[in-house]
C-alpha cells in the first residue's frame, strides 16, 4: 500500500434572525487574517480543514490559509489567524481571488485570495454555520447552511441574506447540512440544483427552494415537469446514506461530482444518479476540483494525509508525488 504524506501535526427562524448579524468572535481588527511577511514555502502546519481552488491555485485552511501554485507540492502561507477553525471554503472560477470561509465567528470574505479577510455574514442568524457554496450559474449568489435552521441565500455577493429553505427531511427528522454544492444542471423547473451533504447522505433542491428530493431521482417536481418517471437505481450504484463530509465539482462539468464519505472518495458522472467508490485511502475526506482542469482533484483527511488525481478520480497518488 502506498505511503501517504502527512502534515504535522417567535419561529425558530425568526428567533435566530432576530439575534442580529452574526457576531464576530475572532480577535483583531476587520482584516483579522493577517498576511505572513517574508515566509518561505513549506507545508501547512496542522490539520487541513478545508480546500478550494482559486483559479488554478490550491488553497488549504490549516492553522492559517496556505496557497499552492503547483497542485500541492509546496505551499506558501497567505494569512495567519483562525485557519485551523475554518470548516469550509468556497470559490468560483469567475471570481478571481474572491474566497468565502466559514469560521466560528461566522462567514468571512477575502478579495485577495486569502491574504485579508472581512465579515460577510451581516443578516445571517447568530448561530453556527456549517457550509457555504457559490452558485455555479451566478457568482453573486451564495448559499449558507445555518445549523439547526436551514439554507440562507444571498443574491448580491453576501451584502444581504434571506432564508431560503428548511433543512432536508430524512425519516421524518430534519438533518443539518454538512456540505453544499451548486450544480449547474437544470432542475426541470426552470432553475438549477443545489446539493446538500448530510449525516444521512445527499439531498438536492432546485434553487426555487420548493422541496428537497432524494439524490437518486429527479424528484416529484422534475417528474411532473417532464412527465417521465425516473428509472429505479441499482442499489449497488447508490451513494450510501451515511455522513457526507464534502461535495466538490468543477462548474464547467456539472455532471461530474465527488463526495467524501467514511469509506472514501465517491464519484458520479451523471449528476448524482449513480456513484462509484474510486478511492478508499482516505476516510471522510474533504475535496476540491480544479476549475481550470476538472480532471485534477485533491483530497485531504482529518489526519493530514493528502492525495491527488489527474485523471478525474480514476487513479490517485500521494500529493508529494505530483
Amino acid at each position: 500500500m502506498m505511503a501517504l504524506a502527512r502534515f504535522p501535526a417567535v419561529s425558530r427562524r425568526r428567533l435566530l434572525a432576530g439575534l442580529g448579524a452574526t457576531a464576530l468572535s475572532l480577535s483583531g481588527p476587520p482584516g483579522l487574517l493577517r498576511a505572513f511577511a517574508g515566509a518561505a514555502a513549506g507545508r501547512p502546519t496542522g490539520t487541513v480543514t478545508a480546500l478550494a481552488f482559486d483559479q488554478g491555485k490550491l488553497l488549504a485552511a490549516a492553522a492559517g490559509i496556505w496557497a499552492s501554485h503547483d497542485g500541492g507540492v509546496t505551499f506558501l502561507p497567505r494569512a495567519e489567524g483562525p485557519g485551523a477553525d475554518v470548516t469550509a471554503l468556497a470559490s468560483h472560477p469567475d471570481l478571481d481571488g474572491v474566497i468565502y470561509a466559514i469560521t466560528p465567528g461566522g462567514l468571512m470574505r477575502s478579495p485577495d485570495a486569502g491574504i485579508s479577510w472581512h465579515p460577510a455574514g451581516t443578516g445571517l442568524p447568530a448561530t453556527p454555520l456549517d457550509a457555504v457554496a457559490i452558485a455555479a450559474h451566478d457568482p453573486q449568489t451564495l448559499y449558507v447552511a445555518v445549523r439547526g435552521d436551514g439554507l440562507w441565500q444571498s443574491k448580491d455577493g453576501a451584502k444581504t441574506w434571506d432564508f431560503a429553505m428548511d433543512r432536508p427531511l430524512v425519516d421524518t427528522v430534519e438533518v443539518d447540512v454538512q456540505a453544499l454544492a451548486s450544480v449547474g444542471s437544470l432542475s426541470g423547473m426552470g432553475g438549477f440544483w443545489v446539493y446538500a451533504g448530510t449525516s444521512k447522505g445527499v439531498a438536492k433542491v432546485p434553487d426555487c427552494f420548493c422541496r428537497w428530493s432524494p439524490l437518486e431521482s429527479g424528484g416529484a417536481m422534475a417528474v411532473s415537469a417532464s412527465a417521465v418517471k425516473p428509472a429505479p437505481v441499482d442499489p449497488a450504484l447508490r451513494l450510501p446514506h451515511l455522513s457526507v463530509t464534502s461535495l466538490a465539482l468543477a462548474p464547467a462539468v456539472p455532471d461530474v461530482l465527488f463526495a467524501g464519505l467514511p469509506s472514501g472518495v465517491w464519484k458520479s458522472s451523471d449528476g448524482g444518479a449513480t456513484w462509484a467508490l474510486v478511492s478508499t485511502a482516505l476516510a471522510s475526506p474533504i475535496l476540491a476540483v480544479n476549475p481550470q482542469d476538472p480532471n485534477h482533484v485533491v483530497a485531504a483527511d482529518a489526519g493530514g494525509a493528502m492525495l491527488f488525481s489527474r485523471d478525474g478520480g480514476v487513479t490517485w497518488a500521494a500529493l508529494t508525488a505530483a
